[in-house]
Formats: C-alpha cells, sequence, structure tokens
C-alpha cells in the first residue's frame, strides 16, 4: 500500500486550509489511505541556506525522511501575494529533494476568489526542480466557501473525495 504525506502549510490557528485538509484526512481514512499528516505549525523550521540537510535541526531531518519514503505528497497551500507562503517556500528549499520524482498533489485555499492560479508557482517550482509528476484536480477554495469553521462550498468538497478516489486508485 502507498504511503501519503499530507502537508500542511498555513500558520494561522484554526485556518481555512487546515479546516480543508482535515475534510481530507477524514475521507482517506474513510478509504483506509495511509497518511502521514505533517503540520508546519508544529514543526521548528530553520532559514534555508543550502547547508548540508544534516545540520539542519531534527524536526527538518524526521520530516525529510517520511517524505522520503512516501509515494504520494499532497500540499495544502494558502496564498499570499498569488503565490505560496514564504514558509513553505522555505520548507520546500530544504525538504524539497524528497519529493523528488513523486506524484503531488496541490489543495489552494485564498481570501480572494482569483488566487487559484496561485498553484501554478508551487507545481512549476517541485516538477522543474524535482521532476515531480502534478495530479488534477487542483482544489480551490476561498475565504466565502467557509462559515463557522466548516467548509460549505459542494463543488470543492466534491473535488477532495475525487483526490481521495485518484489516490486510492494509485494504490491498486
Amino acid at each position: 500500500m502507498k504511503k501519503v504525506a499530507v502537508i500542511q502549510s498555513s500558520l494561522r490557528k484554526d485556518s481555512n486550509t487546515s479546516i480543508l485538509c482535515k475534510t481530507f484526512i477524514n475521507n482517506a481514512k474513510k478509504s483506509e489511505i495511509d497518511i502521514e499528516y505533517i503540520d508546519l505549525r508544529d514543526i521548528k523550521q530553520q532559514f534555508c541556506d543550502w547547508r548540508d540537510l544534516s545540520d539542519y535541526n531534527d524536526d527538518l531531518n524526521s520530516v525529510y525522511k517520511v517524505l522520503e519514503w512516501c509515494d504520494v505528497i499532497v500540499f495544502w497551500m494558502p496564498v499570499y501575494q498569488y503565490t505560496m507562503s514564504g514558509v513553505l517556500k522555505n520548507f520546500i528549499d530544504i525538504c524539497g529533494g524528497a519529493v523528488s520524482w513523486k506524484n503531488i498533489w496541490i489543495l489552494v485555499n485564498s481570501w480572494w476568489p482569483n488566487c487559484y492560479m496561485a498553484s501554478r508557482d508551487l507545481f512549476d517550482a517541485l516538477y522543474y526542480e524535482y521532476g515531480t509528476k502534478n495530479i488534477a484536480p487542483t482544489p480551490f477554495t476561498w475565504s466565502m466557501d467557509f462559515k463557522d469553521w466548516e467548509i460549505t462550498n459542494t463543488k470543492a468538497i466534491e473535488k477532495v473525495e475525487e483526490l481521495v478516489r485518484n489516490i486510492k486508485a494509485l494504490q491498486k
């Protein structure tokens, strides 16, 4: 069975990105998908200065090892200034080598409705640097898709469910 790493990259407490991520994880567990959850709020990150991986802290080395043995990586990305956050970019600069040649999905959340193309920055960075296989769909949500800390957009929920089915199909 393939192992799936889920990287939640919003640092805001109770963020919409993390709410959507939890929706995915609940659906994935119902489908018996083996999930390794990585929440960047829980990782002590150091700034990337291109030293050897072994010179970074234990948190980053542990996450790197988890990513190495996962077959599928799912990034949950908030949009800042029409691109990925600096926290996610820094994380990828340090741990990106562990995602080389793997299947990836990106799920995007933004404050504004027209930011869905921001996922392309992350797709391009991972594809050109690490040869990842970028797979659709790319579910997108924005602030109006949530009410009282729950997702209300049925199309986004359907895309998350499709993502679960696609990952499950990879496991066959």
